[in-house]
């Protein structure tokens, strides 16, 4: 199927709203036990384009021949397209599925987590699902079409999560759109998943600034480690109590060497200063 948006304009378009090269990486990994009983899928990334080909997965998949097969996950989500692909050829695979949500299944993702016979999730990992979005430029008459193809795919996904959850169609419809958050209990309590793992999970280390609610923990983790940006350093600054001038100047400073740091050590350092200031 040839779909008119995969072009390399918008793939370079999504590679940098992703934060990703275009170069293809290991996003999935298949594991065959000691046995032919047992195989196992690891997806740790974006799902599909414009950098991963869901074809390759899916040819994969086809050629176990295990009688069970575990499928785990750690995925922000991805191009809506290449995970219904997926979630179909995991559905229509004659093994028992097991899907494994052990850090994160948002969007896309939560969809492929759907797949399994058995959806389980460990008791720190997350589970998110929102009405499809696209990024897009063109005409008023090429914006409607793309509105009216979005609320088919909607559509489509809403069904999905209705056939697994004990959430009304209303409700879900009304989670998708606000762009709904849940743990692992408040996701089996929903229906979504079937049981509850004791043992940890896998961190989520995505850049999910693309979602509109992402809990505080979850973008607590994503900056563990991360390089503030010039206008971060000047926003902590200022939300410690210094002027305008003085956290531009020192902002400038810091992003040109040490900006490695995080927002609680600039604001403590800059309470220092004024502390000092005041005495």
């Amino acid at each position: 199927m040839k779909l008119a948006y995969r072009s390399e304009k918008n793939a370079e378009a999504v590679a940098r709203f992703w934060g990703k090269s275009l170069e293809k990486p290991d996003w999935y990994r298949i594991e065959a036990k000691e046995t032919d009983e047992t195989a196992e899928i690891i997806i740790y990334d974006v799902i599909g384009y414009p950098y991963n080909d869901a074809f390759d997965l899916v040819r994969a998949l086809g050629s176990i021949k295990a009688k069970n097969i575990t499928v785990r996950i750690n995925s922000p989500g991805g191009d809506v397209f290449d995970g219904v692909a997926i979630f179909n050829a995991l559905k229509d695979h004659e093994a028992h599925v097991t899907t494994k949500i052990e850090g994160l299944a948002a969007s896309m993702a939560s969809i492929v987590a759907l797949a399994g016979d058995e959806v389980q999730a460990h008791k720190n990992a997350m589970y998110m699902i929102h009405d499809p979005w696209v990024l897009a430029a063109g005409n008023q008459y090429d914006l409607r079409e793309i509105a009216d193809i979005l609320q088919k795919i909607g559509g489509n996904m809403l069904d999905i999560y209705y056939d697994k959850s004990n959430i009304g169609k209303r409700e879900l419809k009304a989670m998708m759109k606000e762009e709904t958050w849940f743990t692992a209990a408040e996701a089996k309590d929903r229906g979504l998943i079937d049981t509850v793992l004791d043992a940890g999970a896998a961190k989520a280390k995505f850049d999910l600034s693309i979602f509109a609610n992402v809990p505080d923990e979850l973008e607590d983790a994503d900056r563990e480690g991360a390089t503030l940006s010039k206008q971060e350093i000047e926003r902590a600054l200022r939300d410690a109590g210094a002027s305008r001038s003085f956290a531009k100047s020192i902002a400038a400073r810091r992003s040109n060497g040490d900006s490695q740091r995080d927002v609680e050590g600039i604001q403590a350092e800059v309470q220092h200063i004024m502390n000092l200031m005041k005495s």
